[in-house]
């Protein structure tokens, strides 16, 4: 049986000294001090309620049955969104970048949501320890696989106060700011997407409170991982592989011709790469930036067949630092989105979505926004779910600069439509990348996250907004 959710606004000494010297975690971690700097001692200033007040920071653990203990922190914003109260977001990790092949990985908080009020409750993979506080989550990690989206599907039944931490205590009995129960989302950036889609395709029926999704720029298929369809140079020009066609798009897929499929390895390439060659002009060298497990390079499988069945290499003389056809084959269907978003309409039928993206994605090139255009399709027209691409331009007003305009650059899509055409139109749906001096990659997800728990705490799900809806 649920509890009933009373939540209290200020927590007993005796109740603060349980929770510094219970079981919750498995080693010494630090607490934080109101300016929101962990120590590593775990000593905090005499004036503060170590972890509990605002502006604090907490560590605890959890229970994943498939795992073990998960680490978890929860930042408290320094002014709680709604008085003494706050919405609550859960900030899904990235999962496959340099940092994940060591055990010593720290939380990933490069946006937060305590900058907008939120309380934010953030986690550890498994089998990774946080370099600051020396805080670690139990079990083996899989990189994006089932352990992974177990370790979050727990997280955000803790942030929706469903399961306790391990010494049996709820959010709300661990912090001095209300978190909100009725106002929960969750935020992703980037490839912390697919983990956040997938969770809640996977496991939407054991968090059903899940109010909605902020998702920046996601990728939907394994071609998008390793840049195959385009990247940034080292000046952010954009490259362009000419053989994906835009026009080839669909809901589940896109079109690329690895008929010119090679590999190229030489002095400016010593480790050898995928090319593809442009008969006449500019071959097409695939970037270093996709998915490197434990030293084996990840492609999509469609690429690593296309080496395969182009003679590039056999399996005798296949790379060892590359994943061959049959370990992309096993790899990557349960790491993509495209085929669950149904899933996710039948388990949270009430979800709405907010897609935040650029005119210059932080690492797409494609004009036409497949990754974008695939999220909507999937979100809204398959799942039938209420989606936004990019949040109301009065929220960008309010949170981040009064100057912002459709002028320069920043759309006001109302929720429920898309581009007429894609390929010609995309950009025009996106933010431009600066305002008023600032740069904006990071201003605007945090204002969308503001816009959609502000939708949930007034309850107005307009497709367009004439004014913010709380005052602050």
């Amino acid at each position: 049986m649920k509890r009933e959710k009373k939540h209290p606004h200020w927590l007993t000494l005796v109740t603060v000294i349980g929770l510094l010297l219970g079981g919750g975690c498995n080693q010494p971690v630090g607490t934080a001090s109101p300016t929101g700097t962990a120590s590593p001692t775990g000593k905090s200033p005499p004036e503060s309620t170590p972890g509990t007040q605002a502006g604090d920071i907490l560590y605890t653990h959890i229970n994943s049955p498939e795992n073990g203990k998960i680490a978890i922190r929860v930042d408290l914003p320094a002014s709680p969104r709604y008085g003494e109260s706050a919405p609550v977001v859960v900030v899904a990790s990235t999962w496959f970048v340099e940092k994940y092949n060591s055990q010593k990985t720290p939380f990933h908080l490069e946006y937060n949501p305590a900058e907008v009020g939120a309380i934010s409750v953030s986690h550890l993979w498994p089998g990774k320890t946080d370099p600051d506080t020396g805080i670690s989550s139990e079990g083996s990690y899989d990189f994006g696989g089932p352990k992974s989206l177990s370790a979050l599907r727990d997280t955000i039944r803790f942030a929706l106060g469903d399961i306790p931490n391990v010494d049996g205590r709820y959010l709300h009995e661990m912090i001095a700011v209300n978190p909100l129960y009725d106002n929960v989302g969750m935020f992703a950036s980037s490839h912390a997407g697919v983990v956040a889609t997938n969770v809640m395709a996977y496991y939407g029926d054991t968090f059903t409170g899940l109010k909605y999704f902020v998702g920046r720029e996601n990728p939907t298929l394994a071609e998008m991982y390793p840049l195959e369809i385009g990247h940034f140079d080292e000046r952010h020009k954009p490259i362009y592989n000419p053989y994906y066609a835009h026009e080839g798009y669909t809901p589940t897929s896109i079109e690329v011709d690895y008929a010119h499929l090679g590999w190229i390895e030489n002095e400016q390439y010593p480790e050898g790469r995928p090319v593809f060659r442009v008969p006449g002009g500019e071959d097409y060298v695939l970037d270093n930036k996709g998915p490197n497990l434990n030293g084996k390079r990840w492609f999509s499988h469609a690429l690593t067949q296309a080496l395969l069945d182009n003679g590039v290499f056999t399996l005798e003389t296949w790379p060892a630092d590359v994943a061959t056809p049959g370990q992309t084959g096993d790899f990557w269907p349960y790491r993509v989105t495209v085929h669950n978003y149904q899933a996710i309409g039948e388990k949270l039928p009430e979800l709405r979505v907010l897609l935040p993206f650029a005119a210059y994605d932080h690492v797409q090139t494609a004009p036409d926004k497949p990754h974008i255009r695939q999220a909507y399709d999937g979100f809204h027209t398959t799942a039938g779910l209420w989606t936004r691409l990019n949040c109301d331009l009065v929220y960008v007003q309010a949170e981040i600069h009064p100057s912002a305009s459709l002028g320069d650059g920043f759309p006001d899509n109302a929720a429920n439509t898309e581009p007429g055409d894609w390929y010609t139109e995309a950009e025009a749906w996106a933010f431009a990348g600066r305002l008023a001096g600032e740069t904006t990659n990071r201003t605007i997800p945090l204002a969308g996250i503001a816009e959609m728990a502000d939708r949930v705490q007034a309850g107005n799900w307009e497709p367009n907004l004439d004014s913010v809806l709380l005052e602050r």
